[in-house]
């Protein structure tokens, strides 16, 4: 499965473990988790009708009290995965492919929300 893979490979690079530890959470980030945290979902599930190839997008919401701390993370996660190519866990990678960034701060939580979205091309 695409989604443990791909958290796998990402808690495997020691540069990003040194900022999130393993607060690295498929769909949302657990109620009153500790900061910073990121948070990943599919938000779109496109494949070939007539090939084995799936390119879905998915979407990683960093989040972190210090506006700075989430630009780094967000560099890293962009650093880890822009054009990987290869095995990712049990998944065959074609490319992945940097789609769009957004910023934005919450009133609320009182946190910096940075989200990124990548396209994952890979064999099924």
């Amino acid at each position: 499965m695409l989604e443990v893979d791909l958290r796998n490979h990402l808690l495997s690079h020691e540069s990003l473990k040194n900022y999130i530890g393993a607060r690295l959470y498929p769909g949302w980030i657990p109620e009153n988790a500790a900061m910073p945290s990121v948070a990943f979902l599919g938000v779109s599930g496109v494949r070939h009708h007539d090939i084995d190839v799936a390119y879905p997008r998915y979407q990683f919401s960093v989040f972190s009290p210090r506006y700075l701390e989430a630009k780094e993370i967000t560099a890293e996660i962009r650093n880890i995965l822009q054009r990987y190519k290869g095995k990712m866990g049990n998944t065959n990678i074609i490319q992945v492919v940097f789609q769009n960034e957004y910023e934005s701060y919450e009133q609320d939580t009182k946190l910096y929300h940075i989200a990124i979205d990548f396209k994952f091309i890979y064999w099924e």
